[in-house]
């Protein structure tokens, strides 16, 4: 019997146990493989409070608020929001967009007048503004708001409503520029440019904004006044003079009481009460920084320092206050989880 040249009994099995062996072999990779656990991708549960920084207007006396930054920062407390009213403003929107305690305190002793102050001829205000504008968004690199490492917030208000405004997004320098301009002093910038509402300083209606820094979701607010007045001091009755009208500082120092009289039809009724309504809104944080600034009225450089040190003075007693708020916020937040 002849078999043909190419039969070969047992080629069929091979190549059938051949298919076999890496069929089973290949179901042994796909079980190993659905056994191995998969990494998933889980978002982790942010248990930390979120902390506000309020710092308020007060015009020259705000150099205070750098030395508040400086002894939270030096004691390892970085706010999750800074929200600012006229010279709070503008040390906030320097801060929140990345700029630490000593970068901070450089600028206050080294920045002139002149980069701030545009003087012009117009009857709405005789200091254009611009100048504050660009020196904030050249600060801040051209940044908008959003973009800073620290949410911000800038507080003004509606010129004609006499409404509170809050700009946390946008062009950082336009919203510093209206928080301080102060009613009659500074020419009141609209927003959008050109075509939008104008605002004035935000201390008319809002001097420590400390509501602000709650509805932007604060979970402990520290908010720092710069205008209580010392004991043997009163400011209530405090005419500005030419003294006080010598600076960019200045200026913004006389905005307490500019603001006080934006309504030149109100009484003095009215505008007690707007002052206690003020107050209580500021008693509303959780820890009130109140540095003792109110026998500094001089504004030169030697007083910047004067003002700085007097802001970390009073801030340092109240850190261990501070950490046990976050210490007892976050055990809350994570009980509640």
């Amino acid at each position: 019997m002849f078999l043909p040249a190419n039969y070969y009994p047992y080629r069929h099995l091979s190549r059938l146990l051949r298919f076999s062996m890496l069929g089973i072999l290949g179901l042994s990779i796909s079980a190993c493989q659905s056994m191995t656990p998969v990494a998933e991708t889980v978002t982790p549960i942010n248990t930390q409070p979120k902390v506000a920084l309020v710092l308020g207007g007060g015009g020259a006396k705000g150099f205070a608020h750098i030395g508040v930054i400086k002894a939270l920062e030096e004691s390892g407390i970085t706010p999750t929001l800074v929200v600012g009213t006229s010279v709070g403003s503008l040390v906030g929107s320097l801060y929140a967009s990345g700029y630490n305690a000593k970068q901070l305190e450089q600028l206050a002793l080294n920045t002139s007048d002149s980069e701030l102050t545009d003087f012009t001829l117009s009857n709405q205000g005789f200091i254009e503004g611009i100048k504050l504008k660009n020196f904030i968004n050249a600060k801040v690199s051209g940044r908008s708001i959003e973009d800073f490492p620290i949410s911000f917030a800038a507080v003004a208000t509606e010129k004609h409503t006499l409404k509170k405004a809050v700009f946390s997004s946008g062009d950082a320098g336009l919203a510093v520029q209206a928080s301080c301009s102060v009613p009659n002093i500074f020419i009141a910038p609209r927003i959008p440019e050109q075509v939008g509402k104008k605002y004035i300083d935000g201390g008319v209606v809002s001097l420590v904004p400390v509501d602000t820094a709650r509805d932007l979701g604060a979970d402990i607010i520290i908010a720092v006044d710069v205008t209580t007045a010392n004991v043997n001091t009163s400011t209530s009755n405090k005419k500005l003079t030419i003294n006080s009208l010598t600076s960019f500082w200045g200026f913004l120092e006389s905005s307490v009481i500019a603001n006080a009289a934006a309504n030149g039809t109100d009484s003095s009724q009215a505008i007690s009460s707007r002052a206690a309504s003020m107050r209580l809104e500021r008693d509303r944080a959780d820890i009130i920084i109140t540095p003792s600034v109110g026998h500094i009225s001089s504004i030169d450089t030697s007083q910047r320092s004067t003002l700085m040190t007097a802001g970390a003075q009073a801030t340092t007693p109240q850190i261990a206050a501070i950490k046990q708020l976050i210490k007892e916020k976050s055990q809350s937040k994570y009980a509640m989880l």
